[in-house]
């Protein structure tokens, strides 16, 4: 018996090779994505193995083995690694919904850098594998036969249900249209909780067979909707009339421009160490952002933690659903409530959006001229046509980010025309990472070296280090400095038909859609670290990891507020901005689908990410209550118990916005009985 069991081991080590790799390389993913050795429910993981090695025992030759052996193992690697580069670049776990990226999915992972780690320990055990193995094949003789292949394609047959078994009984109490269980969930956040291989199983599953949003009740859904109006502010209709501009910044860091930043009475180092400089100089390098610091009102506790297509969404519709990503799923859909569909109702103004991207990049072609309303959508395509004078297409010929300047140059009497009222957005890209020298930015290199701002090295040829991104970022805010110059005296220097100057019938809001995460940059300038054994001073506030600027000016008006109402120091979030601006206008709104307020209102917002499953205010960060991953020294239970009250209101808000864009629930005549309501409740 004993022989034979040795016999057994032998013949079959690829196999046991094979689990042991298989194994160690899911681990070592984990741990490079969550700083733990361990899965915590290894049943999606270990029960997928099993399944290839049930495979890899009806194989009866030994190379055949071997290399079927190598073929599992590889691409276990490849799907780790590309999880692994995703979350490393944007701390997101593969979910459902990403399937519906589609062709934009290489796009949006780009060329970031893989973990040094993961390969590099997957990459010996891999090889160690090939040799060894490769070395042991001619000296082991062939595998018997164990079970008939029918018995080890029942097993198979087994294993996969018991999954499907496994995902529903542990996903039974996940309902979109009833969000209320996240609060109290034990997610993690990270790969930790089923590791990157059961992960990605347990979402395949759970999207083919969990997708469906229940309708709970269409009446009840109806009357939520305009259950809650809008309450007036203190600014309520300061800006009547007035156009409407908001710009996107993409990756726009308060350290792009300034040096210390006061937060609630404690200074934040901004512009870097190695590069720092005086305000008087960055006031020179970037007159433009500081012309909007100094003119407008000021969100200095604003956070954003989203992708750039959910913020963007955000800040045009004040919601978001948590199941799927709108821009594919929904772009046919009504959206009665999104900026441009009430401007259009309430006043016939028009809507353009513009984006010097792809034209077809995140669906906006159809999801911003549908769903949204804007009337047209131009992307590089088009404003290569429109002036190539003006306009160069740098993704085409040179594969780098074209100019937001030139964007605005080429588009601006589009943007901003002179015979009627508009509402404009812009999404910028020229500081959207990687991080990396580009020639198109040359000369903003020259102007930062003329002040003394460098990168500390440069190799023989004269090219600045690459892993020093922030001279990169720093150039590429000054092109968008550059292209808010030419929107502000493109504004200041055109009247409109009333000979006002547009600049002073216009309500700018400027805000970032996150933070800059590539190659790490945020999380490195601004010092956070969170290794336990820390300090307080060393491990900093982890949500100041998301806080990012947001300036709002109002014509002529916000320059004369005091500073007790121009500087907010209450924490903002970007579904709050469609509130702020319909508040300015003197807009009444059923806010009851809005997840954000007036920043002019003394309540507070909350944020719950949809793409990275966390809530967040400036004193919290957590998964769940019940998984808290940073509290302020200053928490006490009754500001967390404030903040169960937030969350579950938003959560509340949040199912039935999953039910409204699943059902497309106002379209058709609802979409009317919603625009007669809202002109009803502006009659006075």
């Amino acid at each position: 018996m004993k022989e034979k069991f040795l016999r057994f081991v032998r013949v079959n080590f690829i196999i046991w090779a094979y689990l042991a790799i298989a194994v160690f390389i899911e681990l070592t993913g984990v741990c490079v994505t969550s700083g733990k050795f361990l899965i915590r429910r290894p049943f999606m993981f270990l029960s997928a193995i099993s399944v290839f090695t049930c495979v890899l025992f009806t194989v009866r030759n030994q190379r055949a083995r071997y290399w079927c052996a190598f073929s599992f193992l590889l691409a276990q690697f490849l799907i780790d690694l590309v999880f692994i580069v995703v979350f490393d670049m944007t701390g997101a776990t593969f979910d459902y919904s990403m399937l519906n990226l589609r062709g934009d999915a290489m796009a949006i992972v780009e060329s970031v850098p893989v973990d040094f780690v993961f390969v590099l320990v997957s990459g010996v055990l891999i090889s160690m594998y090939m040799l060894l193995a490769h070395y042991l094949l001619k000296s082991t003789p062939a595998p018997q036969k164990i079970l008939p292949r029918g018995a080890v394609a029942g097993i198979m047959a087994a294993i996969l249900l018991l999954h499907a078994g496994v995902v529903y009984f542990e996903n039974r109490n996940e309902n979109p249209a009833d969000l209320s269980y996240k609060l109290n969930s034990g997610y993690d956040g990270t790969y930790y909780d089923k590791g990157i291989l059961g992960n990605f199983i347990d979402e395949l599953y759970k999207g083919a067979f969990f997708g469906k949003v229940p309708l709970v009740d269409a009446k009840e859904l109806e009357d939520f909707v305009y259950s809650s109006q809008s309450v007036p502010t203190s600014l309520f209709g300061k800006a009547e009339g007035y156009n409407v501009v908001t710009v996107l910044a993409e990756s726009f860091e308060w350290f792009g421009f300034m040096n210390d930043l006061v937060i609630n009475g404690k200074a934040q180092n901004a512009f870097p160490e190695g590069f720092r400089t005086d305000e008087s100089t960055l006031r020179k390098l970037y007159p433009n952002l500081y012309r909007l610091y100094d003119e407008s009102v000021v969100c200095l506790n604003h956070h954003a933690r989203e992708k750039t297509d959910i913020s963007e969404n955000q800040s045009i519709i004040g919601c978001y659903p948590s199941n799927c990503y709108i821009n594919y799923e929904y772009a046919d859909n009504t959206v009665p409530f999104s900026l441009p569909n009430i401007l259009k109702s309430l006043y016939g103004v028009q809507s353009y959006s513009f984006h010097n991207g792809n034209y077809t990049f995140y669906n906006r072609n159809v999801h911003h001229e549908h769903a949204l309303g804007f009337t047209e959508y131009t992307a590089r395509e088009q404003m290569d046509e429109m002036g190539s004078d003006k306009f160069t297409d740098y993704k085409a010929r040179d594969n780098e980010y074209n100019l937001d300047s030139e964007m605005i140059d080429v588009c601006k009497e589009t943007m901003f025309p002179a015979d009627r009222r508009f509402n404009t957005y812009i999404t910028t890209i020229t500081m959207h990472g990687q991080y990396e020298q580009r020639k198109n930015l040359q000369t903003h290199y020259n102007t930062l070296a003329a002040y003394g701002i460098t990168a500390p090295y440069t190799d023989e040829e004269g090219n600045l280090e690459e892993n020093k991104p922030f001279i990169h970022y720093a150039a590429a805010a000054l092109e968008f400095d550059k292209a808010m110059g030419v929107m502000l005296d493109y504004l200041e220097n055109t009247r409109d038909k009333n000979g006002d100057r547009l600049i002073d019938k216009t309500i700018i809001t400027v805000f970032g859609d996150h933070n800059a995460y590539y190659q790490t940059l945020s999380p490195d300038v601004k010092q956070l670290y969170l290794e336990s054994g820390k300090t307080d001073d060393e491990r900093r506030n982890y949500t100041d990891l998301f806080r990012v600027p947001m300036m709002i000016r109002i014509g002529n008006v916000s320059q004369t507020l005091p500073d007790s109402e121009r500087i907010i120091t209450k924490f903002t979030t970007t579904t709050d901005i469609v509130p702020t601006v319909l508040d300015l206008l003197g807009v009444r709104f059923y806010n009851s689908l809005n997840y954000g307020r007036s920043v002019f209102d003394d309540t507070e917002s909350i944020i719950y990410s949809r793409a990275y499953n966390v809530f967040i205010t400036d004193k919290l960060f957590f998964a769940s209550l019940n998984n808290i991953k940073y509290q302020s020294d200053d928490v006490t239970d009754e500001y967390i118990e404030l903040v169960r009250k937030k969350a579950t209101e938003l959560l509340d808000k949040t199912s039935r916005v999953n039910q409204i864009f699943y059902y497309n629930f106002l379209s058709d005549e609802r979409a009317n009985t919603y625009y007669t309501k809202l002109h009803e409740l502006n009659k006075s």
